[in-house]
């Protein structure tokens, strides 16, 4: 075999492991090896391995929702046709009453129950993703439009040692360590992006983020800061390997579109009902900073 032809096999071979979305921080050793027939021996062996690992992880996707019936299967559909094959969909529903349940949710895993608020609901996500390698919950106010982005995050939380990546949108701040950031753009050519606080619309995860920390808290009920203390909980259990804790990755949330935030679901009621949840929610929020706790049991109703 020509040394042009085995330049040519090792280049298709690393170009596999990136569409294939499995670095597991082979890549960057793979870069610059000698091209012998004992190297590209390893190499089809290494790739062997990598494919059976890729084949056997488990992946699961849920998507909250509360009383969306008009975007709903929009958002069903654009889940479905962008994440690899074999991937759990899951609907948990927090007890629609606008006729959710009776769309055909044909391809995924409809899971209803009564109305406790956006935590509660997260939480049965959480439960019934608890097996998976890697997860995402997607509030139904987002839409992915474009294959790649649960691979994206898959490779990153491999790479990086990020168990935990949120939206950041308008919250993004500026990085504060240049050299991990040029070390993914390098790695594969990804941006990590960072946020003084994490949305909750979007969460991608480690299996060990649900492992160590487990549900959201059931303090809380209705709208606002359930999310906020269990992300708090997962960067305090160190599962998040950057000091500005709040990161995602600018290519994968580029395939997502907005199809509503404040408006419409479990905002659609009446407006002081809310400001009564959000002002309870922050109180209890305050009160368990102050506890050094990080697992919640997984509740599931």
């Amino acid at each position: 075999m020509t040394k042009s032809k085995r330049i040519k096999l090792l280049e298709e071979y690393i170009r596999y492991l990136e569409k294939a979305a499995i670095n597991y921080g082979k890549i960057a050793h793979i870069h610059g090896v000698k091209l012998d027939e004992e190297t590209l021996a390893k190499g089809n062996r290494l790739r062997q391995e990598l494919e059976w690992v890729y084949e056997h992880t488990t992946r699961a996707v849920s998507i909250i929702t509360y009383n969306r019936i008009d975007h709903i299967e929009e958002i069903i559909d654009g889940v479905l046709t962008t994440v690899p094959n074999g991937t759990d969909v899951f609907v948990c529903d927090d007890g629609s009453n606008d006729g959710t349940q009776e769309i055909n949710f044909k391809g995924v895993h409809y899971y209803r129950g009564p109305n406790l608020g956006v935590g509660a609901n997260k939480t049965r996500a959480l439960y019934l993703m608890k097996n998976h390698h890697y997860s995402a919950m997607i509030e139904d106010d987002l839409v992915p439009t474009e294959k790649g982005w649960f691979e994206t995050y898959e490779a990153a939380a491999s790479l990086m040692d990020v168990h935990h990546f949120c939206r950041v949108q308008d919250k993004q701040v500026l990085e504060t360590r240049p050299a991990f950031a040029e070390y993914i753009k390098q790695a594969f050519n990804a941006t990590p992006i960072y946020a003084s606080s994490p949305r909750g619309d979007f969460t991608f995860l480690t299996r060990k983020v649900i492992t160590t920390v487990g549900g959201m808290n059931p303090a809380f009920n209705g709208v606002g800061y359930a999310h906020v203390e269990w992300s708090a909980r997962v960067r305090k259990a160190g599962l998040i390997s950057h000091p500005l804790g709040w990161i995602d990755i600018a290519e994968a949330r580029d395939r997502f579109k907005q199809i509503g935030d404040t408006e419409g679901g479990r905002w659609d009621v009446d407006k002081a009902l809310i400001s009564k949840q959000i002002k309870r929610n922050r109180l209890i929020a305050k009160r368990l900073a102050k506890q050094d706790y990080i697992y919640c049991p997984l509740r599931i109703e």
